[in-house]
């Protein structure tokens, strides 16, 4: 019976049972590619740009991940809490803008993840004597201006789940590709030349490369221009079609009478 009821709530949920699937395909995938790229031994030419140093090159990566997760569930993650809570309709019928219920209610998870990952590095530059020559200003830039170009997808993806309340295609295209193909766990010239393609056009290949480079190496804003214009563009584009998406989802619900549904 239990497996019966497993079965019937994960096929009435088939946009989340597709995404599950082509999750563990891709993660398959990226193992693989990691594989190759791990076993030619202890040499990663690859790396030279960044280093070297292959934990280095790694710890920025995850740590990366950790804000773009962060940036693309922190709106949907307000919304479905205060739905838990039973006061999202009360929160809209108060004087505050929505907009910045779901930016207060974000801040401190951005503020909690900065400082983890500020304890994460200092970990691993004196207990495992990871080199790095940071570029503190560069890269607090460059890390806020991710954040704002990875929101606008979070906005979208936050009126998508109002709808579907759960899978949501947005969140999860971004979520793996960035994970699979913007070289978190190695290099973008390790996937195939359609695959670095998509890397090329994912805003997260952009600001973890300048991100790296800023850790790592010290370098200026000249040396990143073209990173951190990417950026800005991805951000002039993300968050208002964000905040279109958003609207429309919220009042899509609002007309079902779905908006304290989860």
């Amino acid at each position: 019976m239990f497996m019966k009821r497993g079965f019937l709530h994960a096929f009435s949920y088939k946009t989340a049972l597709v995404l599950t699937i082509l999750g563990t395909l891709i993660g398959i995938l990226k193992f693989g590619f990691m594989a190759g790229f791990l076993q030619d031994g202890n040499s990663f030419p690859m790396l030279t740009e960044y280093g070297g140093n292959l934990f280095a090159y790694l710890i920025t990566g995850s740590a990366f991940m950790s804000f773009v997760s962060l940036s693309l569930n922190s709106f949907q993650g307000a919304i479905r809490n205060e739905q838990q809570m039973g006061t999202l309709e009360h929160l809209l019928m108060s004087n505050i803008p929505l907009g910045q219920i779901l930016l207060y209610s974000g801040l401190w998870n951005f503020f909690f993840t900065f400082l983890n990952t500020s304890v994460l590095f200092a970990v691993a530059i004196f207990m495992f004597d990871v080199p790095v020559n940071v570029n503190i200003p560069l890269t607090l830039l460059i890390l806020f201006l991710s954040i704002v170009a990875l929101s606008g997808i979070g906005l979208a993806s936050a009126g998508v789940i109002m709808v579907t309340k759960v899978g949501d295609p947005i969140n999860w295209a971004f979520v793996t590709f960035s994970g699979f193909a913007s070289g978190v766990l190695f290099p973008v010239e390790v996937l195939p030349g359609p695959l670095q393609l998509i890397a090329n056009v994912l805003p997260t290949t952009h600001a973890l490369k300048a991100l790296r480079l800023a850790i790592t190496k010290n370098i200026t804003l000249p040396v990143v221009n073209s990173e951190i214009w990417f950026l800005v563009l991805t951000s002039i584009i993300t968050i208002p079609l964000g905040f279109i998406i958003f609207t429309w989802g919220f009042n899509k619900a609002r007309e079902a009478g779905s908006l304290s549904e989860y």
